[in-house]
């Protein structure tokens, strides 16, 4: 029987966060698995879009072989909705997930069909915690003729985003260092999940999921010296210390874990307060974005085609990511209330006539509203900007930008909208249009904005080129 692993990392995205270090995030992983000398066959792929990644899996599983062990490991952007974690493929779009991301449900299938002895999974992604099956416990049963010994590794709750590192993400350094940490004997899988859950304890931001299904005698290798070269490369070219920082590494330039101890109340707090934001940096910070914003355009020479007309506001005035900003920022762990961002849902009231008619059945089928509450509860010089790109010509589309700022006091949350507004009236374009660009970002107080600047202007600066050429080459084919 097979034993084989797919490992996937996507660094670059096309509407979210680039994530450099997913990339060495498979590479590690990749040289941990061959010094286990169990695997087969071990496919390492890196950036695929949703349908690439469904690919790779499928190559990777014949169902005309029999498998031990499956072990899949994914780094990258995840997202949940509808109840389901996505794995966002690089050309993901939050309005199309099951077209440009992987969900957990298809994913199982594919493995389901492929019916091996054991199945790992390890997802370092936000909102990556999601039990194997919808509405089940956090251990499923184990079902005849399905997945009979499955450990499931997830870096966050469903609830929680996931941070990433330097050279390789927090949650993929805990688990690798985890595997190397003992100096003889066996790896058992359920070793690394209590490494894990210790590694950790008291880290509220973000809390490791694990679904263990199994004997808990699985295991990575049976003699943990075989991962001696990987724990000197995890310790030199996986160092998560500065290159002139040498002093805690050993002599052979392995790696030495030093135990995790928990900070005091006082120094966790001393330090959380470093990073917290004040109304001046605050203001700054938010006002370097739209300024950045603001200033490359114009710089650009897209003036020939376009008025522009700048709206600031000190409040959520513009309507247009409204809905977007309350569903990312209701799930989002803050501890203020600087900005309110809640879903109430109400049960519709019929009136007293239709009530008479339907009886019971109205009674039982009543349906539900949503009311979406957005405030933001504190001061700041400028919280929304919308940029309006109006035509000069009326065969091109009114282009509309809309960022938005909600901060926190560890955070400042950016929300991004792009949309197409065709001609409702001769000289009036149509206040809804069609979205191009929705995305979201979480940025530390501390953080440069030139990068989130950049982002921002290069769709921008897509957009309106691929609508000027796609216009012109419609009206020259006619």
């Amino acid at each position: 029987m097979k034993s084989v692993a797919v490992l996937i990392g996507n660094a670059e995205y096309a509407q979210e966060n680039n994530l450099p270090c997913c990339r060495e995030d498979v590479s590690a992983f990749a040289s941990l698995l061959e010094e286990t000398g169990r695997f087969d066959e071990i496919t390492s792929k890196v950036d695929l879009d949703a349908d690439g990644m469904r690919t790779a899996v499928r190559e990777a599983l014949q169902l005309s072989e029999d498998y031990e062990e499956v072990f899949f490991f994914f780094s990258g952007h995840g997202c949940h909705v509808a109840g389901d974690l996505y794995l966002c493929g690089t050309n993901f779009d939050g309005s199309r997930p099951n077209e440009t991301g992987l969900s957990h449900s298809d994913l199982i299938d594919i493995f389901r069909a492929a019916t091996p002895s054991v199945l790992i999974t390890v997802f370092d992604a936000c909102f990556s915690g999601s039990p194997l099956v919808k509405g089940a416990p956090a251990v499923p049963q184990v079902a005849k003729n399905g997945l009979r010994n499955v450990l499931q590794f997830s870096s966050s709750l469903d609830s929680q985003t996931s941070l990433a590192g330097e050279k390789l993400s927090e949650f993929t350094r805990a688990f690798l260092e985890a595997c190397v940490r003992k100096s003889d004997g066996e790896v058992f899988y359920t070793d690394i999940k209590n490494a894990l859950r210790d590694r950790f304890l008291g880290n509220d931001s973000q809390t490791p999921f694990f679904v263990n299904q199994g004997t808990g005698r699985e295991r990575l290798v049976d003699d943990v010296k075989k991962l001696a070269t990987f724990k000197r490369k995890l310790g030199t070219v996986w160092s998560s210390k500065d290159d002139d920082d040498t002093d805690d590494a050993a002599e052979d330039g392995s790696l030495e874990i030093t135990p995790f101890e928990p900070l005091t109340p006082t120094q966790a707090l001393a330090a959380i307060e470093e990073k917290m934001a004040t109304p001046e940096a605050a203001d700054e910070f938010i006002g370097s974005i739209f300024d950045g914003v603001t200033n490359r355009f114009n710089e650009s020479d897209f003036a020939k085609f376009f008025d522009l007309e700048i709206k600031n506001h000190s409040d959520f005035y513009e309507s247009g990511t409204e809905e977007f900003m309350i569903r990312v920022l209701s799930r989002e762990e803050r501890y203020d209330r600087l900005v309110t961002a809640e879903i109430k849902r109400e049960k519709k009231n019929s009136s007293p006539f239709q009530s008479a008619i339907i009886g019971m059945m109205a009674a039982m089928n009543q349906e539900w509203v949503d009311h979406y509450d957005l405030r933001l509860n504190c001061t700041l010089a400028r919280a929304q900007i919308k940029i309006i790109l109006t035509p000069k010509y009326r065969a091109l589309k009114q282009l509309q930008l809309e960022i938005s700022c909600a901060p926190s006091l560890e955070h400042c949350y950016v929300f991004e909208v792009l949309t197409q507004h065709s001609l409702a009236d001769w000289e009036a374009f149509a206040p809804d249009g069609s979205e191009v660009v929705r995305r979201w970002y979480k940025l530390e107080w501390d953080d440069d904005p030139e990068f989130l600047v950049e982002k921002v202007c290069q769709k921008l600066t897509a957009a309106i080129t691929e609508h000027i050429e796609s216009t012109t080459k419609r009206i020259q084919g006619r």
